[in-house]
């Protein structure tokens, strides 16, 4: 029998390694559709082929090549984009699929909507961008400033790749989508610049899905004795500022403010910032635990959220969770951050690169215990009224109800 839901395919394209803003932003995009009313599955590469559980619905794990950096869409493509025609045709969905990308992965949805036409079964895509590999890798040259001459070699050859043809095929994919989707002006800026036009909608994280999200809400509250702790969720990569962050950590250990720290993520600079805290004599009072399962075991103990990113395409996944778990926060003013954070309000916000800025705002919020509380009061209401798994599912469902509309259809990319 036919499923009683339309189908939606969203193509996740690199493999969803449970860390990081892609694997959330692919999560919280099915958990929306799932509660919209869609019948949805999730797509990515892998080196051997599996179907597992991924929260409410299924994963498929395409084996596919594994090149690293931006040749992994055009590598990863045709073996996509036949798995999600095979999947979706076995299904025989009730009118027109979906087929979704979520990131630079617009032209494996375009292509596996085309083959599915073949098939003669309509199919729309859509494509959810949150940066462009040009920008993301000009800031990944920038930041890798200070480092080894191995990891800058190794960006600067990625972003030459991303010069020669990695980043027209990825603009290439979202003029060829049917609807292009970011959640920030900023975005949209980076792409109107190609002349690609782009529709805003709001985005949550997986954790706003949660039936024990609630467990959250007192977490700024929670008891907490010593030192007061500063967490960093993110990778530690050239874009994430720790060039800055670990200077100013410094800078407040030798005034005698009292503190800890706890850097988590893991990242191709893990080793580097490591020896850079021991050099800089913090590893007594720092930590950095790489990756780790669940960062709310963490965030529920901070005092102080931050994240001093240097460039973010878009906004940040680990700032909505600080917001959800009741975190005073200290960001740079960034790309779309300050369109999420409002300085003095759920927020302090420093400017990008500025280590003296950062480390001001830092040791503001760690002498002020009653400015931390009111700034966590502030962005839990923020995350309640812009970052609920409401808003995404409501406005996943105007989208994907408007796409397969029979006038939008005539016009599909597919057919």
């Amino acid at each position: 029998m036919p499923p009683e839901r339309p189908f939606v395919a969203i193509v996740a394209g690199k493999e969803l390694d449970g860390y990081g803003g892609h694997a959330s932003l692919v999560r919280a995009h099915a958990l929306a559709a799932g509660r919209a009313g869609f019948a949805v599955e999730v797509f990515c590469a892998a080196r051997r082929s599996s179907d597992e559980p991924l929260d409410a619905t299924i994963l498929h794990r395409v084996a596919a090549p594994m090149p690293r950096g931006h040749t992994a869409e055009l590598a990863h493509r045709p073996f996509l984009a036949r798995a999600v025609a095979r999947v979706a045709a076995e299904r025989r969905p009730r009118g027109p699929v979906i087929v979704h990308s979520v990131g630079p992965w617009a032209g494996t949805a375009v292509a596996a909507s085309r083959m599915l036409a073949r098939r003669g079964i309509p199919a729309v895509a859509v494509a959810s961008a949150y940066t462009t590999h040009a920008h993301e890798r000009r800031a990944m040259v920038r930041g890798t400033r200070g480092y080894s001459l191995v990891a800058m070699l190794a960006q600067r050859r990625r972003y030459l790749w991303v010069l020669l043809a990695g980043g027209a095929i990825e603009l290439r994919g979202y003029r060829r989508a049917k609807l292009v989707v970011a959640s920030y002006e900023s975005v949209r800026a980076l792409l109107a610049q190609a002349g690609i036009a782009v529709r805003l909608a709001p985005y949550a994280t997986p954790a706003a899905f949660a039936e024990d999200a609630a467990r959250l809400e007192d977490a700024g509250a929670s008891a907490r004795s010593g030192a007061p702790l500063i967490v960093a969720v993110a990778r530690h990569d050239p874009r994430k500022g720790y060039d800055v962050l670990l200077p100013a950590l410094a800078r407040l250990a030798a005034d005698g403010v009292p503190f800890r720290a706890c850097l988590v993520g893991p990242g191709i600079l893990l080793a580097e910032h490591r020896a850079q805290l021991a050099r800089l004599g913090l590893s007594d009072r720092v930590t950095c635990p790489g990756y780790v399962e669940d960062v709310f075991d963490y965030l529920r103990r901070a005092d102080v959220f931050v994240l001093p990113s240097t460039e973010e395409g878009s906004g940040s996944l680990a700032v909505l969770e600080a917001l959800q778990a009741g975190v005073a926060i200290v960001a740079s003013r960034c790309d779309g951050l300050p369109e999420d954070l409002s300085d003095g309000h759920d927020a302090l916000l420093a400017e990008p690169g500025d280590a003296g800025a950062l480390e001001r705002a830092l040791a503001t919020l760690l002498a002020d215990a009653a400015l931390r509380r009111s700034l966590a009061a502030a962005g839990r209401r923020t995350f309640e009224e812009r970052f609920s798994a409401q808003a995404l599912t409501d406005a996943l469902g105007e989208i994907y109800g408007e796409l397969t509309a029979p006038p939008a259809l005539r016009d599909a990319v597919a057919g």
